[in-house]
């Protein structure tokens, strides 16, 4: 009885140990990486690109007028809306809200801009709906469905600003970035920034690092482009230079 008690609980620790150890390695490697990044301080990139600092990621808002659009939204809806009174912008004049990935860095700020629309890729409805997962069996989640789905290099019109989304998968499967009026590239994690050039992103991050690696050619070849935009690597404003092999 006792060996049987005695392999049974050996059982059970292994059965609860390996995940736990798991996850814990998978938590230390990702604070590892965390600390490679190197997101924009709160402030302004050009006349009507202003950036806001959450953490280890950046929220990018664009003003036309008196209304704003908003880039990627953050995490922490409470230190955004302190950083974006900085600037001297009210998040409830923000009409509009592109996401160019569901992650939680990127997506977790939603809830602060109620009076937006909600633009998001068609492919990024599989991080939602369980059909793709980024870790294991973990998938994503926002805390609106009220989205508009945007197709691969449509164009989406906002007062006096016009953005493409273009589809460069492999971070989640509806990864995209979004051009502004030809000029600004907005590329969330499709690429890092490095010396100027750009980059793959730690693979660690990746759904499919190989199909990631290939989308950063799809963010070469746009020939109106002047800068390029991060999520979490900075700006550059010579998109020639950082997009030459």
């Amino acid at each position: 009885m006792k060996k049987i008690l005695k392999t049974s609980l050996i059982t059970v620790g292994v059965v609860v140990g390996v995940p736990v150890l798991a996850f814990v390695g998978m938590f230390l490697k990702m604070n590892s990486e965390f600390s490679e990044f190197t997101p924009l301080e709160t402030g302004k990139i050009t006349e009507n690109i202003f950036v806001v600092k959450d953490n280890i990621a950046n929220v990018f808002i664009v003003k036309d007028s008196a209304q704003y659009v908003v880039i990627d939204c953050g995490m922490n809806p409470e230190n955004i809306a302190e950083q974006m009174k900085t600037l001297g912008v009210n998040p409830s004049d923000v009409t509009a809200v592109l996401l160019t990935h569901s992650d939680s860095d990127h997506a977790g700020g939603l809830s602060l801009f109620k009076n937006a629309k909600l633009y998001m890729a068609k492919e990024e409805v599989k991080m939602l709906n369980g059909e793709r997962a980024k870790f294991l069996w973990f998938g994503n989640a926002i805390s609106r469905s009220d989205y508009t789905l945007v197709e691969d290099r449509e164009k989406i019109q906002i007062g006096n600003l016009t953005f493409e989304g273009i589809l460069a998968p492999g971070h989640t499967s509806g990864m995209t970035a979004f051009l502004l009026n030809d000029e600004y590239l907005f590329s969330g994690d499709i690429a890092s920034l490095k010396n100027g050039k750009l980059a793959p992103i730690p693979a660690f991050f990746d759904m499919d690092t190989e199909q990631a690696v290939k989308s950063i050619d799809i963010i070469r070849q746009l020939p109106t482009a002047k800068y390029i935009i991060t999520g979490h690597w900075g700006y550059t404003n010579d998109y020639q230079a950082a997009v030459k092999k």
